[in-house]
């Protein structure tokens, strides 16, 4: 006579393993939600996990925003860091002209956490959340201000120039988008904030009479 046929046991993850599955997890649950709304229930369930489980991993659910917010950030610094980096060993005025491109080229690879970077400054009252966020902005500000400075130690830009200042306006537009993604304003906003890179960076080019 046959035996019964045993259901088979969920192959026991390793806890470097869980924990990318419950940050991929929280990423969605906090995209489509808010950090205020989303509960550690909901958090644990769409990890598959228990809440204890969740605790021992981040501690709390602010832990395990961090740790999202940490996660996808970087990866997202890394993709545009690679597109940038590509662009400026070919052509460096262009990587700067094409910034907003490439920062928009690398957002529709994770949509999911510009959202969260919303959320966050939204809760930016908390120190904690504050810091990861200026932590952010000052990585990209960081890879702004490495495409100016070389372009103008080559001579391309107005030698009497502020860096920072010119970094800022980059910046500026960067944030605008960031709202734009966020109220769901129409594409073609998307466009002319493209365009507004290519007219500041003629404001920033040295002047040849």
């Amino acid at each position: 006579m046959p035996s019964e046929q045993q259901p088979a046991k969920r192959k026991r993850l390793r806890s470097e393993d869980r924990r990318a599955l419950i940050l991929q997890s929280a990423k969605r649950v906090f995209a489509s939600s808010t950090y205020a709304e989303a509960s550690t229930g909901e958090l644990a369930r769409e990890s598959e996990v228990t809440e204890p489980m969740l605790y021992k991993h981040f501690g709390s659910k602010k832990g395990l925003f961090l740790a999202v917010l940490g996660e996808f950030s970087a990866q997202f610094l890394v993709l545009l860091q690679e597109r940038i980096s590509r662009r400026a060993e070919q052509n460096i005025l262009d990587a700067l002209e094409r910034f907003i491109d490439d920062y928009n080229a690398a957002l529709k690879v994770d949509p999911e956490i510009q959202r969260i970077l919303f959320q966050a400054v939204l809760e930016a009252h908390d120190p904690d959340i504050a810091r990861c966020v200026n932590r952010h902005n000052q990585k990209i500000f960081g890879l702004i201000r490495q495409l100016i400075e070389q372009a103008h130690d080559q001579g391309y830009l107005d030698p009497t120039l502020s860096l920072d200042a010119a970094t800022g306006g980059y910046m500026s537009i960067i944030l605008s988008l960031q709202y734009r993604l966020m109220l769901d304003l129409p594409r073609e906003v998307t466009h002319i904030q493209e365009e507004m890179s290519r007219i500041w960076l003629r404001g920033l080019k040295r002047y040849e009479p």
